[in-house]
Formats: structure tokens, C-alpha cells, sequence
């Protein structure tokens, strides 16, 4: 019988890739939002591009997290070891 491995998606390192997904898109939020904020009063407009930040930290920290997992479930047609 074949010893088992131990990848990435078993027991505690699937849960760790999906934490790692969840504070990359956190940070990414909130970067950008702070960003927008900080032109804000920069510029004194201040609703317009906090929005703005807000919507794209949004989007691409959500087509980040949706293609990292994608690729760690093996969506994309590649199988992992």
C-alpha cells in the first residue's frame, strides 16, 4: 500500500490557503479604500474617491480571491499534488 501524502488541500492547509485568500482580499479593500479616502482630503471631495477605492479594491481583490481559488480547487483544468 502507497503511504499517504499530505497536499496542500488536506487537513489544516486548505484551511490556511483560504486564510491567506480572505487577509489578501482584506488588505486589498482596505487599501484601496484608505487610498481613496486620502485623496479625498487631498482634493476635498470627499464621498468621491473613497467610493471609487472602495469599488476597486472590491474587484480586484474579488477576481484575486475568485482565480486563487479557482486554481486551488483545480478549476483551471490543472490538478495539483
Amino acid at each position: 500500500m502507497k503511504p499517504r501524502e499530505d497536499g496542500p488541500r488536506d487537513g489544516y492547509g486548505a484551511g490556511y490557503a483560504l486564510l491567506t485568500v480572505a487577509i489578501t482580499f482584506a488588505v486589498t479593500v482596505t487599501l484601496c479604500l484608505l487610498g481613496g479616502l486620502w485623496l479625498d482630503r487631498r482634493l476635498g471631495v470627499m464621498p468621491l474617491f473613497t467610493l471609487i477605492g472602495l469599488v476597486v479594491g472590491l474587484g480586484v481583490g474579488g477576481a484575486w480571491a475568485y482565480q486563487r481559488i479557482k486554481q486551488e480547487s483545480g478549476g483551471d483544468g490543472v490538478r495539483r499534488k
